[in-house]
C-alpha cells in the first residue's frame, strides 16, 4: 500500500495537509517510508484523529450500477446468482432438542366424547409408581475397606 493510498484510507486529504503544514507532511512521509504500513500506523495513531478533523478528505460519491449493454449477459448473472442464493429446502423452525429425556412421560392424549376406546397412546402406570419410596441408602459400604493395621 503507497503512501497516498495509506491517508485515503484514513480518509485524511494528503494536498490539503503539505499545504497546510509541510513540516508534519515530510515527517509522515519519511517515516512512513522507513517503517511500512503496520509500524506507521501503530506508532502515530493518535495523530490521525487530529488530522482528520483539520484536513478532512471529501466524501466520495458512489455512482449507481453501471449499465450493461449485453442484457442476455446481466440476465443470465442475476439468475445465476438468484439460484444460488435461494435454499432448495425450507429451513426448520423452532428448538429441537439433541438428546430426549427418557423419565419424562408422554403426555396424556385427551379422548373424544364419542369414543367408547382407551386411547392407544396413553401410558400404562410404570413400575417407579407401583413400588413404595424407599429411604436414602448411601452407597459406602464399610465392608469394602480394609482393616486398620494392629498397632505396635
Amino acid at each position: 500500500m503507497t503512501f497516498e493510498e495509506f491517508f485515503k484510507k484514513k480518509r485524511i486529504d494528503l494536498d490539503a495537509l503539505e499545504k497546510g503544514d509541510p513540516i508534519l507532511f515530510s515527517e509522515f512521509k519519511t517515516h512512513y517510508n522507513q517503517m511500512g504500513e503496520k509500524s506507521f500506523d501503530h506508532t502515530k495513531k493518535y495523530w490521525f484523529n487530529k488530522v482528520r478533523r483539520q484536513y478532512q478528505l471529501a466524501a466520495e460519491i458512489k455512482s449507481e450500477r453501471p449499465k450493461i449493454e449485453n442484457q442476455l449477459a446481466e440476465q443470465t448473472v442475476t439468475e445465476a446468482l438468484i439460484e444460488d442464493s435461494a435454499p432448495s429446502q425450507a429451513p426448520k423452525l423452532g428448538f429441537v432438542p439433541k438428546f430426549r429425556a427418557a423419565n419424562i412421560p408422554k403426555p396424556a392424549v385427551e379422548e373424544k366424547p364419542g369414543t367408547t376406546e382407551p386411547a392407544k397412546d396413553t401410558p400404562s402406570e410404570t413400575p417407579a409408581e407401583n413400588k413404595p419410596q424407599q429411604p436414602y441408602k448411601p452407597r459406602f459400604n464399610m465392608k469394602t475397606v480394609p482393616p486398620k493395621p494392629p498397632e505396635v
